[in-house]
C-alpha cells in the first residue's frame, strides 16, 4: 500500500455527495469542493435552495446537481444515492454535515421530549452510518473513498436551555 504522503490530494474529477448543502457549513463545502474541480451532489430538504446552490456553483464554473432528501428518510436514501450516481457518477467522498438544532428541555412533555430526541438522533446520527451505508460500495471501488462526518459541538458540552430551567432544593 502507498504511503498517506505520496497518495494524490486532489479531488479534481472526484464526485462528492454533501448532505445540508443548502445553506451554511454544508454550502460553503460545496461551493469549495467545487471550486477543486469536484463534481458536486448538493443534497438538501429544501429544493429551492438546493437550486440556488447549484445555480451558484455553475455559475463559477463548477459542477453540481440538486437532489432533494430528508437524511432521516431511511427509504429514500439508497433511491438518492442512485440518483446521484446516475447523474454525476460513483461517489468518492460522502461529506455527512446535515443536522438541526433543536431546543428541547428535560422538563417537556414525555412524547415532545421523545419525538424532538428521536428527531435529532435520526438526523445527526442514523443518517450518517446510513448514507456511509448505501454510498460503500462506491466508496471502496477504488479504495480511495473518503467519508466526512460532521457533528454538533453538542457532543463536547450541553447548551444552555435542554436542562432543567430549576433544581430541587437540597436543603
Amino acid at each position: 500500500m502507498a504511503r498517506l504522503s505520496q497518495l494524490s490530494r486532489s479531488i479534481a474529477g472526484r464526485v462528492a455527495l454533501v448532505t445540508g448543502a443548502a445553506s451554511g457549513m454544508g454550502r460553503a463545502t460545496a461551493h469549495l469542493f467545487a471550486d477543486e474541480g469536484a463534481h458536486v451532489a448538493i443534497v438538501d430538504r429544501d429544493a429551492e435552495r438546493i437550486e440556488r446552490v447549484v445555480a451558484e456553483i455553475r455559475a463559477a464554473g463548477g459542477t453540481a446537481a440538486g437532489f432533494p432528501l430528508d437524511v432521516s428518510d431511511a427509504e429514500r436514501i439508497r433511491t438518492v444515492v442512485g440518483d446521484v450516481a446516475h447523474t454525476l457518477g460513483p461517489i468518492d467522498i460522502l461529506v455527512n454535515n446535515a443536522g438541526i438544532a433543536v431546543g428541547a428541555s428535560l422538563e417537556q412533555s414525555d412524547l415532545d421530549y421523545e419525538r424532538t430526541w428521536q428527531r435529532a438522533l435520526d438526523l445527526m446520527l442514523t443518517a450518517h452510518v446510513r448514507l456511509a451505508r448505501a454510498c460503500l460500495p462506491d466508496l471502496l471501488r477504488k479504495g480511495e473513498g473518503r467519508i466526512v462526518n460532521i457533528a454538533s459541538t453538542e457532543g463536547l458540552g450541553a447548551t444552555a436551555g435542554t436542562w432543567p430551567t430549576r433544581w430541587p432544593s437540597t436543603a
